[in-house]
């Protein structure tokens, strides 16, 4: 099979955009405009979508004309104005800076993966692979997150984050390194180019199937949003955060579940193909809405899985199917 290096080559050589599309993933798309931009229509979109199959109307008063359009807006404004307490008995500099920190964290992986030809912050033959190891690396900030808070209810969230991380954490990775085997390359051009006749989702249908759940288990959606379960730790790690650090500290769940979106539809959808340029960002926008409507749509029809019944699905089902996954791909690729 033709090397990543050579598929970037051929891409950026047929890139249409102008400025430099380096600037472009960096501030509009998957950059900072992207995921701010993630934050308020995700929010909105999940509301109206979750409403809508209770028989709701949702975000509704605030632009109205707009079905509630602003609605998140609004909240993150309140947010923003309302007063920001600093507890005595944390370290205040580590407890402020850790959701921050967490928050951008979040977002990194997105600076290897490539959303069209030649829009790419940082072009690398390994990027699929360094943007999955840093998915994975994040769920620690989390946990420093809920130490610093040094509250029972967020040191009873982070160990329920570390045991869903345990229980995701290697069958997300063995989906990925399946695709990454049977496409003989990790470089987001290579695997794009390597799905130009048929999907990696219909190539392998059992590694697609355990990164969808590994996505929810990762982001805490429904069934697993379980280290913030309401009734029982009131928001788990972010149980004494207030005012912006709130913002960054939930925000970071969304801006991950922006990330998981954007890699699947470049590791199984074909990322931008059949287009190139500009409307090669708009076909993995759209792809990236495979993921992340049944993450929304979850919530309003699913129950929450209790800590062991999520665990017994990671370490037993989920697992299985991975390795299966791996030796589908080992298999496939030995033949082809």
């Amino acid at each position: 099979m033709t090397q990543g290096k050579d598929f970037r080559e051929a891409a950026e050589a047929r890139m249409d955009l102008s400025p430099p599309g380096d600037l472009i993933a960096a501030l509009v798309f998957p950059g900072v405009l992207g995921i701010f931009g993630f934050l308020v229509v995700a929010i909105w979109l999940e509301r109206k979508l979750v409403a809508r199959v209770q028989w709701r109307y949702g975000p509704l008063y605030v632009s109205k004309p707009l079905g509630g359009f602003l609605q998140p807006v609004a909240d993150l404004l309140k947010l923003v104005f309302s007063e920001l307490v600093l507890p005595k008995h944390t370290n205040r500099l580590l407890f402020a800076a850790a959701p921050i920190l967490l928050f951008f964290a979040e977002g990194l992986p997105v600076v290897f993966i490539a959303a069209a030809p030649g829009v790419v912050m940082a072009p690398h033959p390994y990027g699929l692979a360094i943007a999955v190891v840093l998915v994975l690396l994040v769920a620690v900030l989390v946990v420093a997150m809920a130490w610093t808070e040094a509250d029972k209810f967020t040191y009873i969230g982070a160990v329920r984050e570390i045991l869903l991380t345990a229980a995701y954490e290697v069958p997300l990775l063995l989906s990925a390194l399946s695709m990454f085997l049977l496409y003989g390359t990790a470089d987001p051009y290579g695997v794009v180019e390597a799905q130009s006749a048929v999907w990696g989702a219909l190539l392998n249908p059992l590694a697609f199937a355990v990164y969808l759940v590994a996505l929810l288990m990762a982001t805490t959606r429904f069934p697993f949003e379980i280290p913030e379960a309401e009734p029982e730790v009131v928001v788990g790690p972010y149980t004494e955060y207030g005012s912006t650090l709130f913002i960054y500290a939930f925000g970071a769940n969304y801006v991950k579940l922006y990330v998981l979106s954007l890699l699947g539809a470049v590791l199984f959808l074909g990322g931008w193909l059949p287009a190139a340029g500009i409307l090669g960002v708009f076909a993995t926008l759209a792809k990236m809405g495979v993921f992340l409507l049944p993450a929304m749509l979850v919530r309003a029809i699913y129950p929450r899985y209790r800590i062991d019944q999520a665990l017994r699905i990671g370490w037993g089902k989920l697992l299985a199917l991975s390795i299966a996954a791996a030796l589908w791909s080992i298999a496939a690729a030995w033949i082809w």
